[in-house]
């Protein structure tokens, strides 16, 4: 017999022994997350049946070397690779020598490349809503190739993700997703913090359903290098070979939250028209500050959490300037800036 939200409630006051049920729900995107979700919660389900594969970025620059390194990532079974052209090559030139059934990508022809929404601080409905906006003022043909970011609040990542694949179905039809992790959380700290941060998106990303995923470094301020890109691009085929998206397909907190970001992003979709549009938006920088806006209350909650967890007065270990190999946090100047949640630590 099927228990109702009712009896569940119930049942957890009584576990409560006096404490207030409402404070166990928080708000994440101006949306309730409930302790705990039954059918009744469920609207309107959505299925994914996706099944991601690792993806590798290649720096193209001489013909030999980039077809000995496809090569031995085959060898590793990964199958699909983002290609970056030196200045100097053009596409038409390399399409001449790459094998004729090799599945790939120009970086430079993604549709569209939302993960700076993401970096800046864009709530989850901003970054699905803005994303969407800019496909449809870019005209794209199909099928559409979508470059996201993904980061660690677990269960709402899954739930972004899977909002995205449905309005991308409903909007265009056919599409590629690509996922990359976020760098938005990674921190300086000598620990494994990272490593964790790095997991936690990678599960988020194949339960949400993305269709490739690029390895992170969790040093994300070093130069990669094989043998760290190697390790991440094993524990991804690692983790899809035992994690499947569809095995969230009917879980009511997913369906229910995955609902939830899809209708407020139609919503948030609907004002961006009548603002005049996303470069309307971009131009008089009011997108910018929407962003802004909810970048700083996102800061608000986490340094809440980080002074409780480590408080003022511990002595981090963190990694020094001297450590870095290049600037970790973008370039200020940016239309839309990077905010890194520990860049106030730097």
């Amino acid at each position: 017999m099927d228990i109702t939200a009712k009896q569940w409630k119930q049942q957890l006051q009584y576990q409560l022994q006096g404490k207030d049920y409402e404070e166990l729900i928080t708000l994440a995107d101006d949306m309730p997350v409930l302790p705990f979700y039954t059918a009744e919660n469920v609207k309107s389900p959505y299925s994914v049946t996706t099944h991601t594969e690792v993806a590798v970025t290649l720096f193209v620059s001489d013909k030999e070397q980039t077809l000995r390194r496809i090569e031995w990532w085959q060898s590793l079974s990964v199958r699909f690779f983002v290609l970056t052209l030196h200045p100097t090559l053009t596409k038409e030139a390399v399409q001449q020598w790459l094998p004729p059934t090799l599945p790939y990508l120009f970086a430079d022809t993604l549709t569209a490349d939302i993960t700076a929404y993401q970096n800046a601080g864009a709530s989850m409905v901003q970054q699905l809503a803005f994303g969407i906006a800019q496909l449809q003022e870019n005209t794209p043909t199909n099928p559409i190739t979508i470059k996201t970011a993904v980061g660690s609040t677990f269960l709402l990542e899954i739930a972004k993700l899977r909002a995205l694949r449905r309005l991308l179905a409903e909007q265009f039809g056919s599409f590629c997703l690509i996922a990359e992790v976020s760098n938005r959380g990674l921190s300086l700290l000598k620990s494994t913090y990272n490593e964790h941060y790095v997991q936690l998106a990678y599960e988020a990303a194949v339960l949400g359903g993305a269709d490739y995923l690029l390895p992170k470094q969790p040093l994300f301020f070093k130069k990669n290098n094989h043998l760290a890109e190697r390790e991440q691009v094993a524990a991804i085929q690692q983790l899809t070979a035992s994690r499947k998206a569809a095995v969230l397909n009917g879980v009511y907190a997913i369906e229910t939250l995955s609902y939830e970001l899809y209708k407020k992003t139609l919503v948030l979709l609907e004002q961006v028209q009548k603002q005049g549009g996303l470069q309307a938006m971009l131009k008089d920088h009011s997108l910018q500050k929407q962003i802004a806006q909810k970048a700083r209350q996102e800061q608000e909650r986490f340094n809440e959490l980080r002074d409780k967890y480590l408080p003022p007065e511990t002595l981090l270990n963190v990694y020094t300037r001297k450590e870095w190999d290049f600037f970790p946090f973008g370039n200020p100047k940016n239309q839309l800036p990077p905010r890194n949640l520990w860049q106030p630590e730097k």
